[in-house]
């Protein structure tokens, strides 16, 4: 008998040696939920997490925060990206994250099985992202980072927050789609595409908004010519 035969899965198998946020695809998810192997140590954070996240359920609180500490290259972005699959309950060649931990026996406590079964059926959204490839600039505020990566999930403009704001205000109105049509009627391309240009299409934004009735002629035009002067201080402070 060969060694290589001893074991329950092929040795010779690919393993990632680094764990990567950007990882998104079926085989990467599914080998990381299968081969991830919880130690003693990690039972405990398991436990720990879990834990207070289902005191969050029980008695809402704004009151949460978790970190994650540790040196390097003892997992702790592994951790993370584990249970965000978990609290995401993430689903991977017809097997849920949970079943990884339960039907596998990667965790037998049956008290920390039900609190991430409970996390598992609150509706979640995850972001997960490496800061320092969303930060536009070093040492830029943390919470302009965030901010950019969740207008990014929600699919609006990540250049501005202030677009974003209008995005997310026809949103709420029921208008996005609508403002989007019309846009493409007007300037001929998707408003996705061209919404980073502003400073050039901001007849057409405002001729928009007035069209679908979200702003009048001079409402729009006020609210463009102060964005612009936010996006471009500099070119307006100069005049040019």
């Amino acid at each position: 008998m060969n060694i290589a035969e001893m074991f329950d899965k092929k040795i010779d198998r690919d393993i990632k040696g680094v764990i990567k946020v950007g990882q998104h695809d079926q085989e990467n998810i599914y080998q990381e939920l299968n081969e991830y192997v919880v130690t003693q140590e990690l039972s405990k954070h398991f436990r720990e997490f879990f834990e207070n996240y289902r005191k969050g359920i029980e008695k809402p609180t704004d009151e949460m925060g978790v970190w994650i500490s540790g040196f390097f290259g003892s997992g702790k972005s592994h951790f993370l990206k584990i249970l965000s699959y978990i609290l995401e309950n993430k689903e991977v060649k017809n097997r849920k994250a949970i079943e990884f931990f339960r039907d596998d026996k990667k965790i037998e406590d049956a008290l920390v099985i039900a609190d991430i079964t409970l996390a598992e059926n609150v509706s979640t959204d995850v972001i997960l992202f490496n800061i320092d490839s969303k930060a536009e600039y070093n040492k830029e505020p943390i919470l302009n980072v965030f901010l950019r990566v969740f207008n990014e999930m929600q699919g609006f403009c990540v250049e501005s927050p202030f677009l974003a704001d209008l995005e997310r205000n026809l949103t709420k109105k029921d208008l996005f789609s609508k403002f989007k049509t019309r846009f493409k009627e007007i300037n001929g391309e998707e408003w996705v595409e061209k919404r980073s240009e502003f400073i050039f299409i901001q007849d057409e934004v405002i001729d928009t908004l007035v069209d679908v009735n979200y702003m009048s002629q001079e409402a729009a035009r006020n609210w463009a010519e102060t964005v612009k002067i936010i996006l471009c201080p500099l070119k307006t402070s100069l005049n040019w």
